[in-house]
């Protein structure tokens, strides 16, 4: 768990936790959560040797507000997408989040 997890509110934890369970079922890592961001990515890779998300590859989720960036080339993916926004949904209600 990274540090800026720890410093989250239980229950933010907790929300957090259900959706890198119900993306993991739909073929995506959680790769980090870092700045107010979650990343996800089916695919990870090393660039300048730190691993990343492959590039093309990825859901980022701001934890904040209710903006989701997400970037996929992967053709047998899009069919999941409209799951992965539900999850993502999911959370921003659970946590409050409206806008």
């Amino acid at each position: 768990m990274s540090v800026e997890t720890k410093a989250l509110p239980a229950s933010t934890r907790t929300n957090l936790e259900a959706l890198k369970h119900h993306i993991k079922k739909l073929g995506f890592k959680y790769f980090e959560e870092k700045d107010g961001w979650i990343n996800f990515s089916p695919e990870q890779c090393e660039i300048n040797g730190e691993l990343c998300p492959r590039p093309g590859m990825s859901v980022d989720v701001a934890t904040n507000y209710r903006i989701i960036n997400s970037m996929i080339d992967k053709i047998d993916l899009y069919d999941k997408l409209p799951e992965v926004k539900q999850a993502i949904l999911d959370f921003y209600e659970a946590e409050g989040i409206k806008e």
